[in-house]
């Protein structure tokens, strides 16, 4: 249980960080998003990052309890999924995914999901 708590102490603020962002500045991060369609480098030192701390966070927590717990487990994998996908999908695959979520409904939708999980993670973490 100590892993669990370490890394939902650096994940849950995070969560509720990137969260609060999307809803307070989608239209910024909607022109982001568009500039990484044209500048990959940025783009795969994020995703290498993702697939580094996916893999590490996967071998340290790889727990699918039913509990708000699982969302680190989840966390790892999508970040290890994002990393993997962005070095071995092809370019217009990359550059399709980049523009998708490059609209403010989804920027909504994952500034919700993230700020709920982030911030109850939190609570649990810090406060109760």
């Amino acid at each position: 249980m100590d892993n669990t708590f370490f890394l939902g102490a650096i994940i849950g603020p995070y969560l509720l960080i990137i969260g609060l962002s999307f809803l307070l500045y989608a239209k910024v991060w909607v022109k982001i998003m568009k500039d990484l369609e044209k500048n990959h480098t940025v783009v795969m030192i994020g995703m290498a990052l993702a697939l580094i701390l996916g893999l590490a966070i996967i071998q340290m927590h790889n727990i699918w309890e039913w509990s708000i717990w699982v969302a680190i487990t989840v966390f790892g994998w999508i970040g290890f999924v994002k990393g993997l996908f962005y070095f071995l999908a092809p370019g217009m695959m990359i550059k399709g995914a980049i523009k998708m979520f490059a609209h403010p409904g989804w920027l909504y939708v994952f500034g919700i999901i993230f700020g709920a999980i982030g911030g109850y993670m939190s609570y649990l973490v810090y406060l109760a």
